[in-house]
């Protein structure tokens, strides 16, 4: 699970704090939209978040699943497989990916969470 919590608005930017486990205790990451550019990045890792580059047959592992069930349901839209790594940052792009959805349905969000597991 991770929050968020928007800490600075402008015409230009919207920053967001984020915290893993919703622990406001420990130092928060830093996400930054881009009203201009419609961007959205992790400017900084939160204290107990973490990143990593996920390799092309791990994606494809997952990529593999998803075209299998497809394919037993009779649909013919498969995903394509990757040849190159992905970066993921674990609790940052949990945060973006919920700031993003409201976003699109034109809604600035205060705070926010979302949890996964």
């Amino acid at each position: 699970m991770v929050t968020f919590k928007l800490i600075k608005k402008t015409e230009e930017i919207l920053m967001y704090w984020y915290y893993p486990e919703g622990n406001e205790e420990k130092h928060p990451g830093i996400i930054v939209v881009d009203r201009i550019r419609e961007e959205i990045n992790i400017t900084e890792l939160a204290e107990d978040d973490w990143e990593r580059d996920i390799p092309p047959e791990e994606i494809n592992e997952l990529i593999d699943a998803i075209n299998q069930m497809r394919s037993e349901r009779g649909e013919t839209h498969f995903e394509e497989l990757v040849t190159e790594p992905e970066h993921s940052i674990y609790y940052g792009d949990h945060a973006v990916s919920e700031i993003a959805k409201h976003l699109r349905e034109g809604v600035i969000p205060e705070k926010g969470m979302q949890a996964w597991y």
